[in-house]
């Protein structure tokens, strides 16, 4: 059974279509998603569109970068959800996007484990403090991202 073991979330000032549509332009727009701890991240094989599409990323925890490959194993109108593949842990993630008030999204970044292993390693409190900050500056960046992307002009 899977769990949710981390979580970051924010309210975006634009609606969901808007941040699906960033989401699915993010293989023609990879720099979208690079900030001072992640670089972005590179297909491997097929887009981010597609289930069973395959991904890297090269991120820094704690200043050490790290090489992380996913895989996207479920898309939908509400969740991008991707599970880790090397280091081959049973790690996965998901983007939750959840229609708000007034024309704004809840947009979440969770982490979870689908076995012991799993959640082990993600308790352990160095490794669950640099997920966490990271997952907070996902959203962060995301956020600042997407609001600009779509805001409109000023007059």
């Amino acid at each position: 059974m899977e769990h949710i073991l981390l979580e970051a979330r924010d309210t975006l000032s634009v609606d969901p279509d808007h941040v699906r549509q960033w989401f699915k332009e993010l293989d023609a727009h990879p720099e979208r998603y690079q900030f001072d701890t992640h670089a972005g991240f590179v297909f491997t094989s097929g887009t981010f569109g597609q289930i069973g599409s395959h991904f890297r990323t090269r991120e820094r925890f704690h200043g050490l970068p790290v090489t992380l490959q996913f895989e996207l194993t479920e898309i939908d109108e509400d969740r991008f959800t991707f599970r880790l593949t090397r280091p081959a842990l049973p790690v996965w993630g998901a983007f939750l996007i959840q229609r708000a008030a007034d024309n704004t999204t809840v947009l979440s970044l969770v982490v979870g484990e689908s076995d012991r292993q799993a959640a082990w390693f993600l308790r352990l409190p160095l490794i669950r403090a640099a997920v966490q900050r990271q997952i907070r500056g996902e959203i962060a960046h995301i956020k600042s991202s997407i609001e600009n992307s779509f805001s409109p002009p000023e007059p």
